[in-house]
C-alpha cells in the first residue's frame, strides 16, 4: 500500500519539524513505509470555514484532491485532525451520484473528474469504484504497523515522561458516518504513548475542545484561550510533563494560547515528534526551538538526548 503524505498548511508554515517527524518515523530509519509526495495537494479546505460557509465550494476543493490521490491510486495519509476530517466527509457527500455530478461538473474547467478507485469484483470482470482512502497518521501507524513494531523501533524509552494526550475535536468526530476510535473513550494515542515508554495521564475533561475550533481562534480569541486555559489547568493539576496531540491546529493553539495566561508553561507537541524523540532521532531536526512554550525542560527529563 502507497500512502500519500497530506501534510496540510499548519505544518508546513508553522512547525515543519512535525513534518520532518512524520517523514523520519515512516522511512527507511523507521517504519519503512512506501510513501509518496503529491506536490498539487492545496489546502483540504478546512472543514470548520468553508464546509459550514459554503458547502459547494468547499466540496469542489476537497475533491480536487482527493482526484490528486485517485490518479496513483493511493490511500491518503493525513498528520491533521482538520485535514482528516474534511477530506474524509467529501469522500463520502461525493457517494452520492447527483452531488458527484455537480462536483464534476466544477472540476471538469481544470479538466478533473472524480470516479473513486477502480476494482475488479471478485469472480467477474465487472469493475466497481471505491471511494479515495483517507487516512489519519494515527490510525495509518497504529492498524498497519502495530504496536509491537513500534516498540521495536524505541531507543529511547520515554520512561518517567508523564503525557497528557489531547486528541480533539475531528479526530473523535471526523464524520456522521465514520469514526477511527471509541469517541468515548478513545485510546490509540495513549496505547502509542504507552509503548514509547511513558505514562498517559487521565485528567478532567480530557475530550474537551482545545478552544480554536470552529473558528473561534480566529474571530473570538479570548474566548478560545479561556477555553484553553480551563484545559490546562486540568492538565496541570495532574503534573505532566508535555501535551501531546494528532492535531497541529490544535497544538498552535495550545502553543500560543498558554502565553496568555501563564509564565510556566507545559510544552506541547505532536505525537509524531514524540514517536521520533523514542525512536532515537537526532532532536534537532524536530523543529521544537521553534514552539512557543519551551520544549527544553522536556527534553531534559530524556536519557540519551
Amino acid at each position: 500500500m502507497s500512502y500519500a503524505y497530506f501534510f496540510g498548511c499548519v505544518v508546513p508554515s508553522r512547525y515543519p519539524g512535525v513534518e520532518f517527524a512524520v517523514r523520519w518515523i515512516t522511512g527507511p530509519e523507521g517504519l519503512d513505509l512506501e510513501t509518496k509526495d503529491i506536490s498539487e495537494f492545496s489546502c483540504c479546505p478546512v472543514p470548520g470555514i468553508f464546509y459550514s460557509t459554503d458547502r459547494d465550494t468547499w466540496l469542489a476543493l476537497a475533491a480536487r484532491n482527493l482526484c490528486l490521490a485517485q490518479r496513483g491510486k493511493n490511500e491518503v495519509m493525513t498528520i491533521c485532525n482538520g485535514c482528516f476530517s474534511s477530506l474524509l466527509k467529501a469522500t463520502e457527500y461525493l457517494d452520492d451520484p447527483k452531488t458527484r455530478g455537480r462536483t464534476n461538473k466544477v472540476l471538469s474547467k481544470i479538466d478533473k473528474k472524480y470516479i473513486g478507485i477502480p476494482e475488479k469484483m471478485e469472480g467477474s470482470n465487472r469493475r466497481v469504484f471505491k471511494p479515495v482512502s483517507v487516512r489519519h497518521f494515527v490510525d495509518v501507524i497504529y492498524r498497519d504497523v502495530g504496536l509491537d513494531a513500534i516498540k521495536s523501533k524505541v531507543t529511547r524509552p520515554l520512561e518517567g515522561m508523564k503525557v497528557a494526550v489531547h486528541y480533539g475535536c475531528h479526530y473523535l468526530r471526523p464524520t456522521e458516518n465514520t469514526t477511527i476510535d471509541d469517541p468515548n473513550n478513545p485510546e490509540k494515542v495513549d496505547e502509542i504513548v504507552r509503548c514509547l515508554g511513558a505514562e498517559s495521564v487521565d485528567y478532567e475533561d480530557r475530550l474537551a475542545c482545545c478552544g480554536a475550533g470552529g473558528g473561534v481562534r480566529s474571530h473570538v480569541i479570548e474566548l478560545a484561550n479561556s477555553l484553553t486555559e480551563e484545559k490546562f489547568k486540568n492538565i496541570s493539576n495532574e503534573e505532566a510533563d508535555v501535551i501531546v496531540t494528532p492535531c497541529p491546529f490544535c497544538l498552535l493553539q495550545f502553543d500560543n494560547a498558554q502565553k496568555a495566561f501563564t509564565k510556566r508553561g507545559i510544552p506541547v507537541i505532536h505525537v509524531a515528534q514524540l514517536m521520533a524523540i523514542a525512536m532515537g532521532v537526532d532532536v534537532k531536526k524536530l523543529g521544537l526551538d521553534l514552539h512557543n512554550v519551551s520544549c527544553y525542560p522536556l527534553l531534559a527529563k530524556i536519557k540519551g538526548v
